[in-house]
């Protein structure tokens, strides 16, 4: 009787492990998830400096309209032309057109990858300091990436770092992730 108690106990806490290092393995596949798609916008908006201030998407969080995944495709980029034959006056009406295509598509994969997935980017476009020459501004992007959680009890909560802009309540079940690009 008293080995059977034991090993009554011992498969408890085995269940136990079992279950927490289940969800620890979900979160870190998010996690790499959500790294995974923060390099993709960073390579796109790396790729179309001249489009860059348009990689911002500040639309707020609403967890009732983020619960299911689409399978639209993304509306083809509209017609912009690029004229390089005049030197002195290039002509490249793209940037805006490419980085409303990237966000578009970007933000679908987010959809797609992360449970009820989306995310709030900000853009910071930072002059040379005066006096030095050569040197090109710098830009960064802040991403936050946000998705739902399924909360299944007390100790598994994930550090907050949702920002003001997103309308993520206190109560909320979603996560944020924050990424500090700099291009």
């Amino acid at each position: 009787m008293v080995a059977v108690f034991i090993l009554a106990v011992a498969l408890f806490g085995m269940a136990g492990l079992t279950s927490s290092a289940i969800k620890y393995n979900q979160m870190s596949r998010m996690r790499a998830t959500g790294l995974s798609l923060v390099a993709d916008y960073a390579e796109r908006a790396r790729a179309n400096l001249a489009g860059f201030a348009n990689y911002a998407y500040t639309g707020a969080y609403t967890a009732s309209t983020r619960t299911a995944a689409t399978t639209d495709p993304t509306a083809a980029p509209v017609a912009c032309t690029v004229d390089t034959s005049n030197a002195a006056s290039p002509t490249n009406t793209c940037g805006t057109a490419i980085a409303d295509y990237d966000k578009s598509q970007w933000r679908t994969n987010v959809a797609n990858r992360l449970p009820g997935g989306t995310a709030f980017v900000t853009t910071e476009l930072t002059d040379a300091p005066a006096g030095v020459s050569g040197l090109p501004a710098t830009r960064v992007l802040n991403i936050w990436l946000i998705w739902t959680v399924v909360k299944e009890g007390d100790g598994f909560e994930q550090k907050r770092s949702c920002p003001d802009g997103a309308n993520v309540g206190a109560d909320d079940s979603a996560t944020c992730m924050y990424f500090r690009v700099t291009l």
